[in-house]
C-alpha cells in the first residue's frame, strides 16, 4: 500500500524523534523529511505543480507561479507539523503557544452566534493553521467540537486527550454513523462545531445548483445548507490565517456581513456563499491551502453545460502584520 504524507511524518520512529528534538528543531526536521517525500513521490509533487499552475496560468507570471508553488509545498509542511504539534506537545506549551502566537478578528460574529442559544457552526477550510483552532477557542473558554479523521490511533488517542484539556469534544468521523445527527446534537448544546467546506472527496452535491470554484464548474455540495437549517445554527465562517515567524490570526465573519459582501446575496446559498469565501482566500493567500493535491477531483463535480462565472470580488480582511514574538 502506498503511504501518503500524513502517515509518513506519523511514523512511530518519526514521533520518537520529534519528541526528542523539541519543537523548535521539529519543524526544520519535517521540512527535510517532506523534501525527500516529495523527491521520491514524483507523481504527488507533479499534481500539486500542475494544480497551482492551472488555476493561476492566466493570473500570475511565470515567475510568480514558481514562487506560489514554492511557498505552496513550505504551507503544506507547515500544515503537517501543526497537526503533530497540536496532538503532541504538551498542554501548557500549546496554551502558552496561543497566549503568545495568535490574536483574533471578528470574534463579535462568534459571540453574537452564540447569544441566540442554538449553537455556532464554523465553517472552515482545509487552509492555514486549521488544527489549531479548536485550542485557541478552548483556550478562550468557548465550548468546542471539531469532525475529525485520523491517519493513525496513536494520533487519535492523543488528540482526545489533547482535546479535553481545551473544553473540545471531538466527533470521529470514521467511528459516527450519522456524523450529521451528531453534529446538530452538539449545537442543540450551544456549543461552536467546526466543519470544513472544502471537503472535497465527502461532497453531497445537488442536480441542479452550480458554482465556480478555483475556475472549475462545480456542482455544489449540500452539506452545510442542509446543516444550516436542520440545525437552525448560527453560522460563521472562519480561518487561522498563518502569518510569519509561527504567529496566527484567527478571523471569523458572520453569515450576514459575508452575504453584505456577496453581490449576489439574494439569489446565493449559505454552502456556496462560504465556499466563495474560502476560494478568496486560497486566490489570495495560496499557500495557505494545503489541499492542492485533491485538485483534480473537482472533476468529478464538473456538470454538463454550465458557463463559468467571475469570482465574486469580496473585500477581505486584511491580516496585521504588526507584531512578532
Amino acid at each position: 500500500m502506498k503511504i501518503n504524507l500524513s502517515s509518513f511524518l506519523q511514523w512511530r520512529f518519526n514521533i520518537y524523534i520529534f519528541e526528542k528534538l523539541g519543537w523548535r528543531i521539529t519543524f526544520f526536521y519535517i521540512s527535510i523529511l517532506g523534501k525527500l517525500y516529495f523527491f521520491f513521490n514524483r507523481k504527488e509533487n507533479w499534481q500539486i505543480k500542475k494544480a497551482v499552475n492551472t488555476v493561476f496560468e492566466d493570473r500570475k507570471s511565470r515567475f510568480e507561479i514558481s514562487s506560489i508553488t514554492s511557498n505552496v509545498f513550505k504551507g503544506i509542511l507547515s500544515h503537517y507539523y501543526e497537526k503533530l504539534f497540536n496532538a503532541y506537545c504538551n498542554s501548557e506549551t500549546l496554551r502558552n503557544f496561543v497566549e503568545t502566537h495568535m490574536e483574533s478578528e471578528g470574534m463579535e460574529a462568534i459571540k453574537q452566534g452564540l447569544s441566540r442559544g442554538k449553537g455556532v457552526l464554523l465553517v472552515t477550510g482545509h487552509y492555514g493553521g486549521v488544527e489549531l483552532i479548536p485550542a485557541f477557542l478552548g483556550a478562550n473558554n468557548y465550548q468546542v467540537t471539531i469532525v475529525a479523521k485520523f491517519k493513525t490511533e496513536d494520533l487519535r488517542n492523543k488528540s482526545i486527550r489533547q482535546a479535553k484539556k481545551f473544553s473540545t469534544k471531538i466527533i470521529d468521523a470514521d467511528n459516527t454513523p450519522n456524523i450529521m445527527k451528531a453534529v446538530c446534537k452538539h449545537l442543540k448544546e450551544n456549543r461552536i462545531v467546526i466543519t470544513q467546506c472544502d471537503e472535497i472527496e465527502e461532497w453531497k452535491p445537488g442536480r441542479k445548483d452550480c458554482i465556480s470554484f478555483l475556475g472549475k464548474p462545480v456542482l455544489l455540495d449540500r452539506t452545510i445548507d442542509i446543516l444550516a437549517k436542520r440545525c437552525c445554527a448560527a453560522v460563521v465562517f472562519g480561518v487561522m490565517h498563518r502569518e510569519y515567524n509561527h504567529r496566527y490570526k484567527f478571523i471569523a465573519t458572520s453569515l450576514e456581513e459575508m452575504a453584505k459582501q456577496s453581490q449576489r446575496s439574494q439569489d446565493i446559498s449559505i454552502g456556496a456563499l462560504v465556499l466563495q469565501f474560502m476560494e478568496h482566500y486560497i486566490y489570495k493567500y495560496p499557500e495557505g491551502w494545503y489541499q492542492w493535491k485533491k485538485y483534480p477531483v473537482l472533476d468529478i463535480f464538473e456538470p454538463a453545460g454550465m458557463r463559468l462565472e467571475a469570482p465574486l470580488a469580496l473585500p477581505l480582511p486584511e491580516p496585521s502584520f504588526g507584531r512578532v514574538y
